[in-house]
């Protein structure tokens, strides 16, 4: 088994540097660990406005990064571990044939974990994994989060389950877990680096190879980060179409936001509120990008005092 060594905490190249090793390494088995410093990362299928509180990631300077698998939202930081699988497929996706392995690695270490549902490893009522996985070309990606020592209080803040009613859309929704850590149930304390090794020398057979990339292949990474990872197209362009509704109470004054959008693209705004210049809102969204720091300049403007508040109502 090969592994391609990254020791980058950027989670946009880090999104890169997997599919770019999953596109290019066409043979053999590879195993992939990394981190990330924090970040939201989003299934392929899903809308950033409904999984996540997006002023509130904004106000934290923390990043959304869409990945090329399906599944549902996940935090990263640096007190959690990535894994990443590559293999030759099978006729079907096949997700005891990849946890497994990790599975017995940690049990082996001493984290009491198991199997729980489709694709989470848990320890007791607490999910410590979840995990995904792409097919192309007959070449299977298997990837799933560690949490080891994630801060869950953010994890917490950022996300928001409230707004679902808002939402008709056809896009993946994350479920709703109760979460944990493993160093909370290791018997004999462990850094995350000590950790990350040990799973490491279970996971891949000793003398197998460990490479890093050359000068040119990392300027492909950087290139993929740039132009895909980056982009507004990729994140907010690939949103599923949906339509979006909440009514209630603005300053104490009744609102009512409501559009749609297809491929990003905003029509059909409505913004009903007796202390707003609702028809001026409207128009500067109508037609443009579902994008947060033009929502932002658009409630900056039209509520300069709640701005904030404004914004979690339109997004």
């Amino acid at each position: 088994m090969l592994t391609v060594l990254n020791s980058s905490h950027d989670p946009f190249y880090n999104q890169a540097f997997e599919e770019y090793v999953f596109e290019h390494f066409r043979e053999g088995e590879i195993f992939l660990l990394w981190q990330n410093d924090p970040a939201v990362i989003v299934g392929s299928y899903q809308n950033i406005c409904r999984e996540v509180h997006v002023e509130r990631l904004r106000q934290l300077g923390i990043p959304v990064i869409r990945r090329i698998t399906g599944g549902g939202t996940v935090y990263h930081d640096l007190g959690n571990l990535n894994y990443t699988y590559i293999s030759d497929g099978g006729a079907a996706i096949d997700y005891d044939q990849c946890l497994g392995p990790i599975l017995a690695a940690l049990n082996d270490i001493g984290v009491p974990a198991r199997k729980n549902r489709t694709c989470d490893i848990a320890i007791g009522g607490g999910k410590i994994s979840g995990s995904a996985q792409r097919m192309t070309k007959g070449r299977l990606l298997h990837h799933g989060t560690l949490l080891f020592s994630s801060d869950l209080g953010v994890l917490d803040r950022i996300t928001t389950h409230r707004k679902n009613d808002c939402f008709q859309s056809r896009g993946t929704q994350s479920a709703i877990c109760t979460v944990t850590n493993i160093r909370e149930h290791l018997a004999s304390p462990m850094t995350i680096e000590e950790f990350r090794e040990q799973l490491l020398d279970r996971m891949v057979p000793p003398g197998s190879p460990r490479l890093t990339l050359t000068p040119e292949q990392e300027a492909e990474v950087c290139r993929l980060r740039d132009e895909k990872y980056r982009s507004w197209e990729w994140t907010w362009g690939k949103t599923p179409v949906f339509a979006y509704e909440k009514t209630g109470v603005f300053a104490g004054a009744p609102i009512r936001v409501a559009y749609q959008a297809k491929r990003g693209i905003v029509s059909g705004v409505t913004v009903d509120c007796p202390l707003l210049d609702g028809g001026l809102a409207a128009a500067l969204l109508e037609g443009g990008r579902l994008d947060p720091e033009r929502f932002s300049s658009v409630c900056l403007r039209v509520a300069p005092d709640r701005a904030d508040e404004l914004m979690d109502w339109l997004m």
